[in-house]
């Protein structure tokens, strides 16, 4: 289904929901419906944000906290939490997901004149208590706790009306608040000191669940005050317009329909032939069930992925529908994330497209690559195979260590095991990353930046000519996936492309 715009200014008819009904073979399929949208929607308004980070050098938040503007709407450091801040799912705008007993705990334990602070009418309170808590829903099925959430999503999420007190750090207080008998809903990363504290630009404060709350599956809540639903209808629809202009975001609309997910039983018959195997996940850990025993029945719980994680991940992000495809800002270079980004890989590769198996076409080492075309390598081309062969390391091991060595503070990058391949072999490029890193206002997190730059220019102009022959495709980051019939052609375009914009790698079909 194509979605047509006049302009970017004034969109008519665009995809509002995605509903889902069991096929013939049992399977699931999305369908899209045509509805039309609220343009001209704006909810760009100088709203501040609260940075935080673990630096300790970092100015400490007091009790009121310090505001400071930014122009962008999210403010992530790890761009798999982008959504998280605050989901938008295609349809159900008025449902969301609470940690079970929350609700309870905030009508029994909350002290009054906490509830009061936030709103006259308890009830709304609790309400505006509950949607902010829900942005906390998926760590549940997260192999990491903490996210990281925009002060501006939440005075967004929390205002009442066009007024433009804050009052999203009154609720943090209400769910911070705990006894000696009851626990808190939340709690606030700290640094090494035991302080709050920001970092303009780089971070935001981090949050997570209590283990109280963290332990205990979600339930789903019915929003019923009229001003936060109307405060969503407005974000969903500003979203969904921001999507439609992009065309990463609008190509994943287009594919949405197309898309057949895997049943549960499919899923576990799957996770049974991958654990047999001894399967490890690209970040290298291994897949492992859970067999109804606790995380800390495992002594290397943190170097295993769990399949029922996993699976509730996947339901958490399918279930009602599709989240809308949401454009990163600077820091992630304007990467795009969506449901199947989120999702866990090998269930990801479970998916069909037109009743077809899907493959995954990605880049040979992408973003060394375009370390050495940013900042000037020796080499044209590099691939792990190189760097393993040249410092005796695992290929696998120096695989999962691109992923994040050039990002680095410069003391990181010092105890990396590839920090004295490069020094001895680039050292001229190792030096301006460490002179960028040092000059910038953005510190290490510049080279992050230029590199998802970088890497979102290549897949938008891959994007874009492989729509215009007809082909929608997912999208992960650095690699697409698309229906196998179609593998050959996307890896033709992603090769020419790639050489277009000067970095020297090639694509390769994962079959």
């Amino acid at each position: 289904m194509t979605i047509q715009t006049n302009n970017a200014q004034n969109i008519g008819q665009i995809t509002s929901c995605i509903t889902k009904k069991p096929n013939l073979t049992g399977k699931i399929k999305s369908k899209l419906l045509t509805t039309r949208i609220k343009s001209n929607t704006n909810i760009n308004n100088n709203i501040n944000f609260i940075y935080v980070t673990d630096s300790n050098n970092a100015s400490n938040i007091k009790e009121n906290p310090l505001n400071t503007k930014h122009s962008e709407l999210y403010c992530t450091e790890d761009i798999s939490d982008l959504n998280s801040t605050f989901p938008l799912f295609f349809q159900n705008i008025d449902k969301i997901y609470i940690p079970k007993k929350s609700k309870r705990h905030l009508e029994k334990c909350i002290p009054i004149e906490y509830l009061r602070a936030i709103d006259n009418n308890t009830d709304i309170a609790i309400e505006k208590c509950l949607i902010l808590l829900s942005n906390l829903s998926s760590t549940i099925y997260s192999e990491n706790k903490w996210k990281e959430l925009s002060s501006r999503i939440m005075d967004l999420q929390t205002k009442k009306g066009k007024d433009n007190t804050i009052i999203y750090s009154k609720i943090i207080k209400a769910l911070k608040y705990c006894t000696n008998t009851t626990d808190a809903l939340i709690q606030i990363k700290t640094n090494g000191l035991g302080n709050e504290t920001y970092q303009e630009g780089i971070v935001c404060k981090s949050y997570s669940l209590t283990n109280t709350y963290y332990n205990s599956g979600l339930v789903e809540y019915s929003i019923k005050d009229k001003d936060i639903l109307q405060k969503r209808n407005e974000f969903f629809y500003s979203q969904l317009n921001k999507a439609q202009t992009n065309i990463i975001a609008n190509n994943l609309i287009g594919l949405y329909s197309k898309i057949e997910l895997p049943t549960l039983d499919d899923l576990k018959i799957e996770a049974k032939k991958l654990v047999k195997a001894k399967h490890k996940t690209k970040k290298g850990k291994i897949l492992t069930f859970l067999n109804k025993h606790n995380k800390s029945y495992f002594k290397d719980a943190s170097s295993r992925s769990f399949v029922e994680e996993n699976i509730k991940l996947f339901e958490f992000l399918t279930k009602r529908s599709f989240l809308i495809p949401i454009i990163g800002d600077e820091k992630s270079g304007g990467r795009v994330v969506d449901s199947f980004t989120l999702m866990p890989s090998w269930i990801r590769n479970q998916l069909k497209i037109d009743d077809e198996p899907i493959v995954e076409v990605d880049y040979k080492a992408l973003h060394p690559n375009i370390a050495m075309t940013i900042y000037g390598g020796s080499k044209k081309y590099i691939t792990h195979e190189i760097v393993a062969n040249e410092t005796n390391y695992k290929k696998e091991d120096v695989k999962i260590e691109h992923l994040s060595f050039f990002n680095k503070t410069q003391r990181d990058m010092r105890s990396s095991i590839l920090y004295k391949y490069y020094e001895s072999s680039e050292p001229q490029m190792l030096n301006a990353i460490v002179q960028d890193k040092w000059s910038s206002n953005k510190k290490h997190k510049i080279t992050s930046m230029k590199f998802f730059a970088k890497e979102v220019e290549i897949m938008t102009e891959c994007i874009r000519l492989l729509n215009a022959e007809g082909i929608n495709v997912g999208y992960v980051y650095d690699a697409l996936f698309c229906k196998k019939s179609d593998a050959e052609k996307v890896k033709s375009i992603m090769d020419k492309v790639v050489l277009q914009c000067n970095v020297y790698t090639t694509a390769q079909i994962n079959y």
